[in-house]
């Protein structure tokens, strides 16, 4: 039996020799099929995150952003990483082709001075050695490139997993004086980046603390270490990581994983810009407001960021599509009777609806939900109908047991028949009809509640009660918030602007020009 298991061993770890010199191959078809993979997913993570920017009203909605800085930097680490190691491999292998046309380096054939000729046996060796160091570097550039991700992820998850359950811990009801609140969370923090620092202190100093051999101190750091293995998922990896660290050429390379990773965060940054006069279009700018009315930015136009979204398709170009901010005019020139726009409901909003008007009632319940839960939210004057109808129908079962009763009913819902089905479809019709008016009005009292938020403005004029406004959802990113109508069937033909402002932000101009009919 023993020497069955002996067998099976030698046979495997033959399998693998054999395997380890064909890898090449394997090497060269994933990272061809992964390039094109990562060249066509920038517009598969732009979707998902302007997917997640418009509908995303989660108290944990920062987690799926992280997940997409993730994805944005694994991207280029692969995109660059695997490049290299396609380069290199197609070098190596066009050196092989070389030895076996020209052999091994012949330093008598190039007769060099024996200066330079003990430089190039001392520097370069033998052409094998060369082609072994290529071998070397392109098979662990390879899985090197894996593990950086793997290392990636292990720095979100550790944040991810605290920063989940403070906000988690911070939305339990006993926890309610403030002050002892904050302490708590600042305390847990501290705790749980102090323990993290250790673990990373003793990784950097390559594992002294799994080398002491003090018992008390060898047990408590185990558990630590244990602990951190999990919340890292660095437990995936560890083999690999290993197996890294034992050698001296990858340990090496394994260290300059850190700064590896700032510089290709560093250089992707990296921007030539040659228009120094020219305003910028960015939103972010402090200074925007002051000179929007002079800009026409494609990002508050349907017709121009459809223009523009056209444009980038005919070149072939790959870019992110530009999401609504705000606001967004269906043109730039008018030439009709009314002006449309589009009235973003954006993140912050619920909060602020839920601040300025206690008496509206939710459609839904925010959060992150199961497709298949229901998420309909409480409306506790349609719960109020509900009770009410249900006593009505109770006491409809009771018609005709006393006059003083049958005196109440009829006097609500007039005289019929002495017919108790009669009399509980008039209950709920009746009740139908009182739901049906509330609904209706709870959506325009919403809709008002909305469009309150914004102050609107038509060459400086205040127009939010010339408004007609209904619920939307816009076809660009699926964006949600309200299309307005607003007659301009009086605005002289020429330039005009529409001015917007929202709680606590800047002022925001958008030119148009209204222009006769062709």
């Amino acid at each position: 039996m023993e020497n069955q298991i002996r067998s099976k061993k030698d046979f495997f770890a033959e399998w693998l020799e054999k395997l380890q010199q064909e890898s090449w191959q394997l090497e060269l078809l994933i990272s061809g099929l992964a390039l094109y993979g990562i060249y066509a997913s920038q517009d598969v993570i732009t979707s998902l995150e302007y997917y997640f920017t418009v509908n995303n009203n989660s108290s944990f909605g920062f987690i799926p952003f992280i997940i997409i800085d993730i994805l944005w930097i694994s991207r280029t680490i692969f995109l660059i990483n695997l490049l290299i190691h396609i380069i290199v491999r197609g070098f190596w292998i066009g050196a092989i082709g070389l030895r076996y046309v020209s052999g091994d380096i012949d330093y008598k054939e190039l007769n060099y001075s024996d200066r330079f000729t003990s430089y190039y046996k001392k520097k370069i060796g033998s052409f094998d050695g060369y082609i072994e160091k290529l071998e070397n570097f392109s098979s662990v550039l390879f899985s090197f490139t894996f593990l950086l991700f793997f290392l990636l992820v292990s720095f979100f998850s550790f944040n991810l997993i605290i920063i989940a359950s403070l906000s988690l811990l911070n939305k339990i009801p006993f926890l309610t004086i403030e002050i002892g609140k904050t302490s708590i969370l600042v305390i847990l923090g501290f705790c749980y980046y102090l323990a993290g620092m250790i673990v990373l202190v003793d990784f950097l100093t390559n594992s002294s603390l799994k080398k002491t051999r003090d018992k008390t101190i060898n047990g408590v750091y185990f558990w630590i270490y244990r602990f951190y293995s999990i919340v890292s998922l660095s437990f995936l990896y560890r083999p690999i990581l290993l197996n890294f660290l034992d050698n001296k050429f990858t340990k090496r390379l394994f260290y300059m994983s850190g700064p590896y990773i700032i510089l290709l965060l560093f250089f992707s940054g990296i921007n030539i810009d040659r228009h120094e006069y020219f305003p910028t279009f960015s939103t972010n700018d402090s200074n925007y407001h002051l000179i929007s009315e002079n800009i026409i930015n494609f990002n508050y136009y349907d017709d121009k960021r459809r223009e523009y979204v056209e444009s980038l398709e005919v070149l072939g170009k790959r870019k992110r599509r530009p999401s609504i901010k705000t606001i967004s005019l269906s043109q730039y020139e008018v030439d009709k009777s009314e002006l449309s726009f589009f009235l973003e409901y954006e993140l912050g909003d619920t909060k602020e609806l839920e601040y300025n008007n206690d008496s509206l009632y939710k459609y839904r319940k925010g959060g992150l939900r199961h497709s298949r839960q229901n998420n309909k939210a409480k409306d506790q004057i349609i719960q109020n109908i509900v009770d009410r109808e249900l006593h009505d129908i109770k006491l409809s079962a009771k018609y005709g047991t006393s006059d003083s009763l049958n005196n109440v009913i009829t006097t609500k819902y007039g005289d019929f028949d002495d017919n108790k089905k009669e009399l509980r479809d008039r209950i709920v019709e009746s009740y139908e009809l009182e739901k049906e008016k509330y609904e209706r009005q709870k959506s325009k009292d919403i809709k008002n509640a909305i469009i309150n938020l914004y102050d609107i403005r038509l060459n400086n004029q205040a127009i939010r009660g010339n408004l007609d406004c209904k619920y939307y959802i816009h076809p660009n990113m699926m964006e949600k918030g309200l299309l307005c109508y607003l007659n301009i069937d009086t605005l002289s033909y020429k330039g005009h602007m529409i001015s917007v402002r929202k709680s606590n932000k800047s002022l925001l101009n958008i030119p148009f020009r209204k222009i006769k009919q062709n």
